[in-house]
């Protein structure tokens, strides 16, 4: 049986209507968000909310975006997903055009884009001319330690997440190594003990 040219192209466009009507979405989350429970931020709060997460399959861009705002500013004062949302967007941290479901799974793309902005990231050739796209910014962040090896589609369990926003505190602090004597945290004692 064959199809003629007309049958075709009527299947593929079709096709396409089927595609931009449903929408591509990744993977949603099955259980709620962390930050409906564990949204404050208090103390409490915040450790309850780090160590859930860490049991959690996969982490939702709700729950991601609390994390952040809770690493950038020490709280997050958003009411909603839509108030964390704006709130990345005034920090640069996601592009303008974001519109992605609270539940779905967060793609390590979207984070690579955060992390590569927060940190202040300079990176190679790729990086700097094309600024932080999702690819370029996953490859930065493996080269510098912070990423294991990975695709920008893939998701985050909540444990992976919670290791990689370590790690970068890890890289911001820098390696200890690097720094002069003066700056090593109780210096002062020391060179005073040795007198």
């Amino acid at each position: 049986m064959r199809i003629g040219l007309k049958t075709s192209s009527r299947v593929l466009v079709s096709a396409a209507l089927l595609l931009g009507v449903s929408g591509c979405y990744g993977p949603r989350t099955t259980e709620p968000p962390l930050v409906g429970e564990f949204g404050k931020s208090d103390i409490e709060s915040q450790l309850d909310f780090w160590h859930r997460l860490n049991a959690y399959p996969m982490t939702s861009h709700d729950d991601a975006f609390h994390g952040l705002l809770l690493y950038v500013d020490g709280k997050d004062d958003s009411a909603d997903y839509a108030g964390r949302v704006a709130q990345l967007k005034r920090l640069k941290m996601l592009p303008a055009n974001f519109d992605r479901p609270a539940d779905e799974a967060i793609t390590r793309g979207t984070l690579a884009v955060a992390i590569v902005r927060t940190i202040k990231l300079r990176g190679g050739v790729a990086l700097t001319l094309l600024g932080p796209t999702p690819r370029y910014a996953v490859r930065e962040l493996q080269y510098v330690g912070l990423y294991p090896p990975s695709s920008p589609n893939q998701t985050f369990s909540g444990a992976e997440f919670v290791g990689i926003i370590g790690r970068m505190e890890d890289y911001q602090r820098g390696n200890p190594a690097d720094k002069p004597a003066a700056e090593l945290p109780d210096a002062g004692e020391q060179s005073s003990a040795q007198q």
